[in-house]
């Protein structure tokens, strides 16, 4: 009686994963075809939000999750006056409007168009930090494409709440003041100045008032540029220090989760490398602050630069998901690597939670970078067509992504493990009896029924378990053994190559020890 006492709290201890476990057959699913990571006029896209609705319908998708820029602004400032003489670019974004402007917008065309689902999202870059000089002709402005997707704010007070001062404070703001003690000490210290004439020696006492103002005035002035810079982005992490590294984004990710919403690393892989001249910039983006005409006008370059950064999915915690397909080459979701890496430590205890994989359209303009409407695709396994439902399926990781051709895409009908009396896809965890006979169910076909020849890779717990070609449409079966009691395992599946493929994300299993019968 003990021994099954304790076998049945072992079994609810492995299903009690992050990743929800289901005992019997999943209720049943509707796919619902999103485009994550869309622009409107709002911010720096090229059709208006009615314009994407529309053209959304056409292309035969279900809805868009709107990532509008949060504030594409940056500045330079020459040291030690920083803040007094800067230099400013704005691009477009919803910081003109704000964030209840711009929700009560999605939610008019919402209305317009209610069988398209339109979930308001954001795409926040988390800081930037300045190296080099303006005059020695190397000035380069890093990490303005190293962002996060937010989704699933849709209270403006919320929203303005996760967005609004990532940084620390800087409480040396005021160290000018200091200054006061040594204008002081001058103010009141006399001084003896010796004046001689043929036959005498005068002496004259003399207060140092010049050098008592000299410095009061100068921390008058470095004050006023210290609460410049802190009046104009407050608590934000200083640009000209040092790489801050992921702590802004750890802290905007931190803050999105305790508000109820999703984060997602956005095209992790993807470079950015460009060089502008001043007076391009300032007739792209208008200039700011004393200098902006002088630096226009001295026709200085600046480099603007982001490095590919998928470590950064090791060393930030709580996220949603990253974007694992898009129109670059993405390594991350190899056999092995670091996703597969992020997914072993969630298996191992070592993070709280799995990491999806997003497809990600990153869509400004039709044609811009050679990308179309319809090229990249998140399809989700709703429980009913709702954004509530869409938000659901994406936090819990029950959807694919694909990218395809404009005629035809690549439609993954099943995906799934099956244990006795249980059953899971995409997302969830099944607890299975250690050791038990499992099958894995893989079903792919195309869009337009056409037979394609089409690659397939099977992943098991970060490894290649099986690799084979065949023609769409097709319908296989794996067995396959529960992991042993205490154990668990995942499977992921990519299906294509190039321009034409669909990513899974993963399946979990445990294996739950026996529980005896009997007295």
């Amino acid at each position: 009686m003990i021994r099954r006492v304790f076998g049945l709290l072992a079994w609810i201890w492995l299903a009690g994963a992050s990743a929800p476990v289901f005992a019997d057959a999943s209720p049943v699913r509707q796919p619902i075809i999103l485009a994550i990571h869309v622009h409107s006029t709002l911010s720096s896209g090229s059709l208006t939000l009615e314009q994407l609705a529309v053209q959304a319908g056409a292309a035969g998708l279900d809805g868009l999750v709107l990532t509008e820029n949060n504030d594409l602004h940056v500045e330079y400032g020459l040291w030690p006056l920083r803040g007094l003489l800067r230099y400013g670019v704005d691009f477009p974004s919803i910081r003109r409007i704000g964030a209840a402007a711009y929700l009560e917008q999605v939610r008019a065309v919402q209305q317009r168009h209610p069988d398209l689902l339109l979930m308001p999202g954001l795409e926040v870059m988390p800081s930037y930090f300045w190296t080099g000089s303006l005059w020695q002709g190397n000035l380069t402005l890093h990490d303005t494409q190293k962002n996060l997707l937010l989704v699933g704010l849709d209270n403006p007070d919320t929203l303005a709440g996760v967005i609004d001062g990532i940084g620390p404070a800087h409480p040396t703001r005021f160290w000018p003041l200091l200054l006061a003690v040594p204008a002081v000490w001058l103010w009141r210290r006399e001084r003896v100045v010796e004046v001689r004439t043929r036959f005498f020696r005068l002496s004259k006492r003399r207060r140092r008032h010049s050098e008592a103002f000299i410095v009061a005035a100068t921390g008058a002035l470095l004050l006023i540029n210290n609460l410049a810079l802190a009046h104009h982005a407050p608590n934000a992490y200083d640009p000209y220090g040092p790489d801050p590294g992921d702590a802004p984004a750890q802290r905007l990710i931190d803050r999105a989760r305790a508000s109820g919403g999703l984060s997602f690393w956005s095209l992790p892989e993807a470079a950015d490398d460009h060089r502008y001249q001043m007076a391009d910039l300032a007739a792209q983006g208008g200039a700011l602050g004393l200098l902006g005409r002088l630096l226009a006008w001295y026709g200085g370059t600046v480099s603007v630069h982001t490095e590919p950064y998928p470590n950064s999915l090791a060393t930030t915690t709580g996220y949603t998901g990253f974007g694992a397909v898009y129109q670059d080459q993405v390594n991350a979701t190899e056999p092995g690597g670091a996703w597969d890496r992020l997914l072993q430590a969630y298996l191992e205890g070592r993070r709280a939670e799995p990491v999806w994989g997003i497809g990600e359209l990153a869509y400004h303009e039709e044609g811009l970078g050679r990308k179309r409407f319809t090229d990249v695709q998140t399809i989700v396994l709703a429980e009913s067509k709702s954004v509530e439902a869409a938000l659901s399926a994406l936090r819990g990781g029950a959807f694919y992504a694909r990218q395809r051709q404009p005629e035809w895409g690549l439609v993954l009908e099943d995906f799934s493990l099956h244990g006795p009396k249980a059953e899971a896809i995409s997302g969830q965890t099944v607890a299975v009896q250690a050791r038990a006979p499992m099958t894995v169910r893989l079903a792919v076909t195309a869009s337009d029924g056409r037979s394609a020849p089409v690659k397939v890779r099977l992943i098991r717990s970060g490894r290649l378990w099986q690799e084979f070609t065949v023609s769409t449409p097709f319908d296989r079966q794996w067995p396959d053994d529960a992991p042993p009691t205490g154990g668990r395992a995942y499977y992921r599946v990519e299906v294509g190559q190039g321009d034409q493929h669909l990513l899974s994300n993963p399946l979990f299993v445990s294996g739950a020890p026996a529980i005896e019968s009997g007295g």
